[in-house]
């Protein structure tokens, strides 16, 4: 019997290879980070990927970027996880350490048995981070622990569609929800890039709204389409100004979304198969296509967080931006120390006279949600700024007649 070689052992599809696809991160690897990490050529590594493709169709994360192809696998949500912790982790480390100061026969084994053995504790520390934070960031989680309570009138919301959303959030994965809102009672449905949550009185969905055209145009062996958005000041709506221009983020109330599924995007493949002619007795190749089924996930810029993203708004609308400048009365300046009137708090400036009467300054927009906040203070403030503060209210809040629900 032909034994194999050393190189075509090299060559065989190793758990190294799918620990570090774990590890890397969202960035993922290129062909190129893989023929130089394992020592193969660019042929093998596309038949490790490939092989990769055919095991775990679910899972392969591709990412292009000029040209270049990335790939990462994730199993934080499919119960895959190695059994290490991160202590195992780091005393792995320490001996690679050690071991990197001593010369003696064997030891470069050792060392490079260790390394594998790393990456693997690597994947796995990663992996239960993953499902950890995804566990404490549920709305189940929050609202069963006997330390935080939510108290007041607020919507009620479906802990399992919190649930969905979270997973996808946490996934990039595209999804459709069905949501009805008043200008849409019937309801419509949506493809969505969830990004995060935003709470106050009601619960919000901030998310970017997926054009199918981008999901039809990427390449077959690609499931990662790209709806990022690189410039800050469109992401902090800064644009908003601009009527042209529209609102790239959407705010979905929670209790108005109805479901949530996965994008399910149909492929075709092209699958051969030999069968007998019955007149000529010969066999003859047919070819028929194979419909299948694969999730889409969505790569979104790293300052497109729901911070940024809401980084002007004064509650959850976003608009016009505003300079504005408010004074309190001394009585109610006593009871204001310490207060954050925005998020986050070095956007307001805030001064004190000799009167005691309390100024803060800060640009926002939602002109309804800086009415209803002030209409609690009655007499006891006075807007400074804009100067046409009242014509703005009446046009924006009460010719229109918008109520804080």
């Amino acid at each position: 019997m032909k034994m194999p070689s050393r190189d075509e052992v090299k060559n065989t599809l190793n758990i190294d290879f799918l620990n570090k696809l774990c590890s890397v991160g969202n960035e993922g690897m290129c062909y190129e980070q893989i023929c130089e990490e394992f020592h193969i050529n660019k042929r093998t590594a596309q038949r490790w990927i490939a092989t990769v493709t055919r095991l775990f169709p679910n899972y392969l994360m591709v990412r292009r970027t000029k040209r270049n192809k990335y790939f990462r696998i994730d199993f934080m949500n499919h119960g895959f996880s190695f059994d290490f912790s991160s202590e195992d982790a780091y005393y792995v480390g320490e001996a690679i350490e050690l071991l990197s100061k001593v010369s003696a026969p064997g030891v470069e084994r050792v060392k490079s048995a260790l390394k594998a053995i790393y990456t693997r504790l690597e994947a796995s520390v990663e992996t239960k981070k993953k499902k950890r934070n995804y566990q404490a960031d549920t709305e189940e989680t929050v609202r069963s622990s006997e330390i935080v309570k939510f108290r007041g009138p607020h919507f009620s919301v479906d802990a399992a569609k919190i649930e969905q959303l979270s997973k996808a959030i946490k996934e990039r994965r595209v999804c459709e929800i069905f949501y009805k809102s008043a200008q849409e009672a019937s309801g419509k449905l949506y493809t969505i890039a969830p990004i995060g949550f935003l709470y106050g009185q009601s619960q919000y969905l901030v998310a970017k709204e997926v054009d199918k055209l981008l999901i039809d145009g990427i390449a077959h062996d690609s499931n990662l389409v790209h709806v990022e958005e690189d410039d800050l000041r469109i992401i902090r709506g800064e644009g908003l100004e601009d009527a042209s221009k529209q609102d790239l983020y959407r705010f979905f109330k929670i209790s108005n979304v109805v479901s949530c599924t996965p994008y399910l995007k149909d492929e075709y493949k092209r699958v051969y198969h030999r069968e007998m002619n019955e007149k000529t007795g010969k066999l003859v190749t047919r070819s028929t296509k194979k419909a299948i089924q694969k999730e889409i996930y969505y790569a979104i810029g790293d300052n497109e967080t729901v911070d940024n993203i809401t980084y002007y708004c004064f509650g959850i609308y976003r608009g016009l931006v505003h300079h504005i400048k408010w004074r309190f009365d001394a009585s109610t300046s006593a009871k204001l120390d310490n207060y954050l009137f925005v998020t986050p708090s070095d956007r307001q400036k805030v001064s004190k006279d000799d009167a005691g009467r309390l100024t803060v300054e800060f640009d926002a927009c939602g002109v309804a949600e800086m009415y209803w906040f002030l209409q609690q203070f009655r007499d006891h403030v006075e807007v400074l700024e804009p100067i046409n503060w009242q014509d703005i209210v009446n046009r924006e809040v009460i010719e229109s007649d918008v109520i804080p629900v």
